[in-house]
């Protein structure tokens, strides 16, 4: 069984795929057959092995470079996956141009692979009518967005990459430094930490993430004395100020799971989210809240001011994490994923038009 993954996003670095990159290690080891391929501003084909050699990627010239992401393609990777000849190719990124063409190519030329897409959110690709399984972020979404994948038994989770070590609560914590924690890029308007910062009328609260905040966070912010900037940081700082919060409120208007409210639940912190963003991926109630924006004060102080239900719904999301993330979770994904593959299963129909 030969298996390929396409990062679609042009990129030399390799930073942000762990979980990609150890998904297909479990698919390694457990017996398939795995190339990985991306497009790179480089002008050569370039071969690199990553995590101690487990994982051969390919990075591929664009050909037209000047051009946004979502629209470079490459003919050298095009060619680079048919010489590998894969059974079954996963789409990282979507409504990239390269998945469309990389497609017409393999159909071209012989027996079509297995398609399918790591999907994140509602976020949906022109090929989704013609993938043959999904893998998606928590099971509420992939029944609300991805139901033909669903009700076919092809929908899949893809658990996130978190060190469960790195972010294991200390068994004698030390005092909190901040009481609310939101983490991402501020300026991303998306990321809409203005409905964040007006806690700081009573509470201490940390924005973490690289930029300038954007005027209206700046309007809403109720106490400057009591707001922390700390611009980007390193991962291993990410998780140590984590460790010294209360509790995360995460108020993007888009997003799928993030990781970072994964990383937040894993040291001990229950999560605040706007349902309209995360539908999904914890229990309501029982490691945070998901909350319309009317909703957000109200489930704010209640964790903050009832002690003894932030440490147990903190300790629960900490236990939720341990059991679906982290790289005893993808290796059963993977190992659940292959199964799949085993099965021989044919190309999933196209839905019926009117």
């Amino acid at each position: 069984m030969r298996i390929a993954l396409l990062m679609s996003h042009a990129d030399r670095s390799m930073a942000g795929a762990f979980r990609d990159m150890h998904f297909m290690r479990f698919l390694a080891a457990g017996g398939a057959e795995i190339a990985v391929f991306r497009l790179h501003p480089g002008a050569e084909v370039e071969h690199e092995a990553f995590l101690d050699g487990a994982v051969p990627v390919t990075f591929t010239p664009s050909d037209n470079p000047k051009e946004i992401p979502h629209r470079q393609v490459s003919a050298a990777l095009v060619e680079a996956v048919r010489g590998f000849a894969p059974d079954a190719v996963l789409f990282k990124g979507l409504s990239y141009r390269i998945n469309a063409a990389l497609h017409e190519a393999l159909l071209a030329s012989g027996p079509a692979p297995l398609t399918g897409f790591v999907v994140g959110g509602s976020v949906t690709d022109p090929l989704l009518d013609r993938a043959d399984f999904v893998f998606g972020e928590y099971t509420e979404q992939l029944k609300r967005h991805f139901p033909r994948f669903a009700e076919a038994g092809r929908a899949f989770i893809m658990p996130k990459y978190v060190d469960l070590d790195a972010t294991r609560p200390d068994p004698a914590p030390e005092p909190p430094l901040h009481d609310i924690v939101n983490v991402g890029g501020l300026h991303e308007k998306r990321k809409n930490q203005e409905d964040v910062v007006p806690f700081t009328d009573s509470w201490r609260v940390a924005l973490v993430g690289p930029g300038s905040p954007r005027p209206e966070v700046k309007a809403a912010v109720a106490d400057p004395k009591k707001l922390t900037l700390t611009g980007r940081l390193p991962q291993p700082e990410v998780m140590a100020l984590l460790k010294r919060c209360r509790i995360m409120v995460h108020t993007s208007r888009m997003d799928g799971l993030p990781r970072s409210v994964v990383e937040a639940m894993a040291c001990g912190l229950p999560v605040i989210v706007y349902s309209s963003t995360v539908n999904g991926g914890f229990i309501q109630g029982q490691h945070g809240f998901m909350v319309g924006r009317d909703g957000l004060r109200p489930a704010v102080e209640l964790l903050l001011r009832e002690e003894g239900l932030r440490r147990m719904m903190g300790r629960r999301a900490r236990r939720h994490v341990e059991h679906n993330h982290g790289l005893p979770a993808l290796e059963r994904a993977a190992h659940g994923f292959l199964d799949f593959l085993a099965t021989a299963p044919e190309p999933l129909a196209m839905p019926v038009a009117g």
